[in-house]
């Protein structure tokens, strides 16, 4: 069993190595070679994880989903409060979420050419589909949600702006945290509950 526990943080160990090089160096920068110079590993050890360097992009994409589902799964609140919670953990705001989304960003776009990778970054792309109707439900069963809005299209406004606000936050240049994107969430949140 030590073996296991061993191999599988071994496997994290590299994966966050990955986002660490993936955020500081981008795609060119994701080689064994520099994968596992950052994560203080031998070439050797990174392969007996990731056979190809697709696995380890693959297994990149599932960490973040993962990292982020472990956040959200972590909240303990209700209502408009959890809503809050919820779509803040897809904003980066903080070293960590801006980490996940950069390497989001850039496995994301390497998946438009690469067909192997498109199916993992659509199942994250995914998951953020579903946190915002999920945000949408919420916002309903609480009745912050106006009764003649169309929850559907309100959904994918919501990750329209979710995915703009979160890309303006990379952008902009500003230390996480500092700018608008809370605010800007919040007023739209806001807005839900009128015609």
């Amino acid at each position: 069993m030590p073996r296991r526990i061993d191999a599988e943080a071994r496997t994290a160990a590299i994966a966050e190595a990955s986002l660490r090089v993936l955020e500081r160096d981008g795609l060119q920068g994701l080689s064994v070679r520099g994968v596992a110079a950052e994560a203080g590993i031998a070439a050797a050890s990174l392969r007996r994880a990731f056979a190809t360097q697709h696995a380890l992009r693959e297994y990149c994409l599932q960490l973040i989903e993962d990292r982020v589902t472990a956040r959200v799964s972590a909240l303990e609140l209700t209502g408009r409060a959890l809503v809050d919670g919820l779509l803040l953990q897809l904003l980066p705001l903080d070293k960590e979420r801006r980490l996940e989304l950069v390497a989001q960003v850039q496995l994301g776009v390497l998946s438009l050419t690469d067909s192997g990778l498109r199916p993992a970054a659509t199942r994250l792309s995914d998951a953020v589909e579903r946190a915002c109707r999920a945000a949408v439900h919420i916002l309903a069963e609480t009745g912050q949600f106006h009764a003649e809005r169309d929850p559907e299209y309100e959904a994918q406004r919501l990750r329209a702006l979710l995915d703009g606000i979160a890309m303006h936050g990379l952008w902009s240049g500003k230390l996480p945290g500092s700018s608008e994107m809370p605010s800007l969430l919040a007023r739209h949140l806001d807005e839900l509950a009128g015609p």
